[in-house]
């Protein structure tokens, strides 16, 4: 039996791959696929053990070794029915003869990242998960571990396993124990900005810039002045605004309140400071960080 699992979400495709380890009884031996190649391969499927011909092989994301790869098809095919082969890789190249092969040799599936569009459906899986680990979680506060760690399956469970440990779960000891995301840090950041608050503004820089990429706080920055854009421009509401971008909600109606105070353009302004300095960080020889913090500081005395 061959299984080809895909997609990025490493969390939820583990687990598939141990109940499928679990189903098949037997202790799972891993391939090299670094070092593998097509002949070793097939002679290690062919090969019996000492003690029982039933066997299951993993490979982990054979697309790295080009030459396994392009020769996996033709290994799969011959792979006996008594082994349970399976084959797990990240963001395989679907355009590859391989790819379409396995597609049709063995049981596929696709485990791709939760997106902000799946935020419902998380909060029903954490709700479920609490309850099967016996954490007492309630659906407010499973939004709050989203808005904290983001829509990433992996970070939440890690998430819930900690404050799992807990002596109560409120607000403030989920804000105590588990650390915000990046993206929230730099909403923060804006907010403050647009608040006008000079001296906030270059604390909160301070701070981030001690765990943060300069690069990637603006890259945050300019999807979050996106996001105000569309609220300042258009009539619709933030959950509509969401929908067509794939964005949160959540932030979107963070938002709200400040967009009904900018003009149109004001904010075109903005953004015309904003594509300044996207061009000089690609462009010129100054610490990211400062023109970040010029941007900032523009907004805030705006």
């Amino acid at each position: 039996m061959i299984y080809f699992l895909t997609g990025e979400n490493w969390y939820a495709r583990d687990k598939a791959v141990k109940a499928i380890i679990e189903r098949a009884g037997e202790t799972p031996e891993y391939i090299d696929t670094e070092k593998a190649t097509a002949d070793s391969l097939r002679e290690l499927l062919g090969a019996q053990t000492l003690f029982s011909q039933v066997r299951t092989v993993i490979l982990r994301q054979p697309s790295e070794n080009k030459s396994l790869w392009g020769s996996l098809d033709e290994v799969a095919a011959s792979v006996a029915d008594d082994i349970t082969l399976i084959i797990t890789e990240d963001k395989p190249d679907k355009r590859t003869k391989t790819f379409k092969a396995l597609q049709k040799q063995a049981t596929t599936k696709d485990f791709p990242n939760w997106t902000e569009r799946d935020a419902g459906f998380a909060v029903e899986w954490l709700l479920r998960e609490a309850k099967e680990q016996g954490v007492r979680l309630k659906a407010p506060d499973a939004q709050r571990l989203i808005r904290r760690v983001g829509i990433d399956q992996g970070r939440l469970a890690a998430a819930l396993e900690k404050i799992g440990l807990l002596p109560e779960i409120t607000a403030e000891t989920i804000e105590a124990s588990i650390d915000a995301r990046a993206v929230d840090n730099v909403f923060i950041l804006l907010e403050t900005a647009l608040r006008g608050e000079v001296n906030d503004v270059q604390i909160v820089l301070k701070s981030l810039r001690q765990t943060e990429d300069a690069y990637r706080v603006f890259g945050l920055l300019g999807s979050q002045l996106t996001q105000l854009a569309a609220l300042v421009y258009s009539k619709e509401s933030p959950n509509e605004i969401a929908r067509t971008l794939g964005a949160a909600p959540f932030v979107l109606s963070k938002l709200a309140p400040f967009a009904v105070r900018i003009s149109e353009s004001s904010m075109r302004e903005i953004l015309e400071w904003a594509a300044d300095v996207d061009i000089k960080m690609k462009s010129v020889a100054i610490d990211p960080w400062v023109l970040v913090g010029q941007l900032l500081l523009k907004i805030a005395n705006r």
